[in-house]
């Protein structure tokens, strides 16, 4: 049981890093609103969980420029996020507008973090596969505290003294960025390209 917790542990850790800074950066632009922004999370990463689980199988055999069009979503909301700060900046009098503004939506983040799981994917897929039902219901729950504890990390990291205050005031910024170079990677890691050009 410990050697299962641990191996879990791992995987999660090792594919949510990079969710990590995406996690940052929606909680530095979401300011007050926060709470959608884990909420987002926990759909995205539930959703990441169940999808492992109800179509391993397919997914082993689903060639991987299909899961690199999932790339475009992070990419889209970037563009439009980019474009809405880019907007805000140009007008002074619109910077009291933009430090209250909501930020991104539940759906939105679940969305990312889903687009973003393809490497989740990689790994949980076998992971559950690999192991019997109860198994499966232990490594689950460890998912979740680990999702739980990334919630947490990300929060204390955007409400600290010495980080807090940039990454509130750069958050809006930062955020179209790392989206765009996910989504790009994803694209590029699994060369969706060659799904446009056929």
């Amino acid at each position: 049981m410990t050697s299962l917790v641990i191996l879990a542990v791992a995987a999660y850790a090792a594919t949510n890093i990079d969710n990590l800074c995406v996690l940052l950066a929606f909680l530095a632009d979401a300011r007050d609103d926060r709470y959608r922004v884990i909420a987002g999370q926990f759909l995205g990463s539930a959703a990441l969980v169940v999808v492992a689980l109800a179509v391993a199988a397919l997914l082993t055999k689903l060639p991987e420029p299909y899961i690199g069009l999932l790339g475009f979503l992070p990419v889209t909301v970037g563009i439009v996020k980019g474009w809405t700060w880019l907007r805000s900046r140009s007008n002074a009098q619109q910077d009291e507008v933009t430090s209250t503004a909501r930020g991104s939506s539940s759906w939105t983040v679940a969305g990312v973090a889903i687009s973003n799981g393809s490497d989740n994917l990689a790994v949980y897929v076998p992971l559950y596969a690999a192991h019997a039902a109860a198994d499966a219901v232990t490594i689950t729950l460890v998912f979740a505290a680990m999702t739980a504890l990334w919630c947490t990390s990300a929060v204390w990291l955007v409400n600290h003294p010495l980080l807090g205050a940039p990454l509130r005031r750069y958050g809006a910024a930062i955020l179209p960025l790392v989206l765009l170079v996910i989504g790009i990677s994803v694209i590029v890691q699994h060369d969706a390209w060659r799904v446009l050009m056929h």
